[in-house]
């Protein structure tokens, strides 16, 4: 009987360690409505904004763990919105809606995504606002 205890100890001793190290997790595999998603995961965004959906085929959920540099928690059935932007996380799903930018300055959005020891991310780049000349009746 305490062979069999110590063995089942021992068993569950080590079932409790086969985690994987950092970096060893399988990478998140992404299915998006962008046409041509770069490897790097920038995505160029136009003055007028958008909506961009982001389902990951591979992990079933996570959580948004920054933006823009900056530690901000999003989980499962939540929404940030700040400014010229919103990022809902529903399940495997990122929808990111980013509004029109009327400035004169380009805009970054860079969102970081964690499930687990697996961590990814996007950068949504926009172009600035177009500027009219009412004087010369152009674009510049």
């Amino acid at each position: 009987m305490k062979k069999l205890l110590s063995l089942l100890i021992f068993g569950f001793a080590l079932l409790c360690s086969c985690v994987e190290p950092d970096g060893l997790c399988e990478t998140m595999k992404w299915k998006t409505n962008i046409p041509h998603l770069k490897k790097d995961h920038v995505i160029e965004v136009p003055s007028t904004g958008g909506t961009y959906t982001l389902k990951c085929k591979n992990y079933e959920s996570f959580w948004i763990e920054y933006v823009n540099g900056i530690n901000k928690y999003v989980d499962n059935g939540e929404e940030l919105t700040e400014g010229w932007y919103t990022i809902r996380l529903e399940k495997n799903v990122v929808t990111v809606i980013i509004a029109s930018n009327k400035s004169l300055d380009d805009r970054t959005l860079d969102i970081g995504i964690r499930g687990g020891n697996a961590t990814d991310g996007f950068t949504f780049e926009q172009s600035k606002g177009k500027v009219f000349d009412s004087h010369k009746k152009e674009e510049r």
